[in-house]
């Protein structure tokens, strides 16, 4: 008799087709088979650095405007598509060349918001020689990032803390370059940030954003209304034309202002090429093989609402004018 073709495939072939159903849009239905029997600490402020001009106490706490959870599997998981210390795509190249228009030289004060676990920051600081400071809006991966920052010694140098864009703010020209990812599209009072951004920012300092766009004011569509729903925290999108409005009213000189859309598809699916080598390793237990699915359908949505040409990435550089 032959046997049930759930049967004849191991766990770790049937995930791999789910992920490569929800990938490719759509619904993977296996033969019914019958049922088997049946956190991390705040943060601690690093001494001063005889070195680190005023260094910065990051805050361990404040309001938080984000409904995305990044519970320990999550951050596992991620870790696993995009590299250790990254949830997000790219890797230590992508983020120090994202850095680059910043000209940040050894002794430079720099700030990388939307930094996620701060791998990405951390590389910066060593590739350039720069004090840096990372923050991101989830506090699970402001606390993880920083404790992977004092795990590498590098708690003065790149130290990591939560982004409170109601309540924080910066000190006043402390910093010659800042690079912000995938947090503007995440708030809806964004001259309210780039006023605090451009407060902390030295005369001639640089500012790198690159993030989440909409390629008119009217896009709509289903992909796009499946990629809104199926965020934690509803996008506030703006157009590249939007957001570049934004930036010079809040005193900044935009010198780039582009759709980077084709180049950050490239590194997505590069991260997600990985895939079958993740499952085929058989080292994830239940949930942390849920997380990896639940993943894979975020990502799917998103270059879905991509490819229908209504999600787009922006690019910009831009330059505090002189006070």
């Amino acid at each position: 008799m032959a046997q049930d073709d759930n049967e004849k495939k191991p766990a770790g072939s049937q995930m791999r087709a789910k992920l490569h159903a929800w990938w490719e849009g759509y619904v993977y239905e296996p033969r019914p088979q019958a049922k088997a029997p049946a956190a991390s600490p705040a943060p601690a402020a690093g001494a001063a650095d005889a070195k680190h001009p005023d260094p910065v106490r990051l805050p361990t706490d404040g309001k938080v405007v984000v409904k995305d959870q990044w519970p320990p599997e999550r951050i596992k998981v991620a870790q696993l598509i995009w590299g250790d210390g990254f949830t997000f795509p790219g890797g230590e190249e992508f983020a120090v060349e994202m850095a680059r228009p910043l000209a940040l030289h050894d002794g430079d004060t720099a700030m990388d918001l939307g930094c996620g676990l701060g791998a990405g920051t951390r590389a910066i600081a060593k590739a350039y020689g720069a004090w840096m400071e990372g923050y991101d809006l989830s506090p699970d991966l402001a606390k993880s990032g920083n404790n992977m920052s004092h795990a590498a010694n590098m708690e003065r140098k790149a130290p990591i803390g939560l982004l409170d864009v109601v309540d924080g703010s910066f000190k006043p020209k402390r910093y010659d370059g800042a690079l912000v990812r995938n947090v503007f599209s995440m708030i809806s009072d964004k001259p309210k940030l780039l006023t605090r951004l451009v407060h902390g920012m030295k005369p001639g300092g640089r500012l790198v954003v690159v993030d989440w766009t909409i390629a008119r004011e009217d896009a709509m569509g289903d992909a796009l209304d499946a990629y809104r729903l199926g965020e934690a925290t509803a996008p506030r999108l703006s157009t590249v034309a939007q957001f570049t409005a934004q930036l010079e009213a809040a005193g900044l000189a935009v010198k780039i202002a582009d759709d980077f859309t084709d180049a950050f598809r490239a590194v997505v699916l590069e991260g997600w090429s990985r895939i079958e080598t993740i499952v085929d390793r058989g080292q994830l237990k239940p949930d942390e093989g849920k997380a990896l699915m639940d993943e894979a359908k975020l990502w799917s949505r998103r270059l879905a609402a991509v490819a229908a040409g209504d999600l787009r990435v922006g690019r910009f550089l831009a330059e505090r004018k002189p006070a």
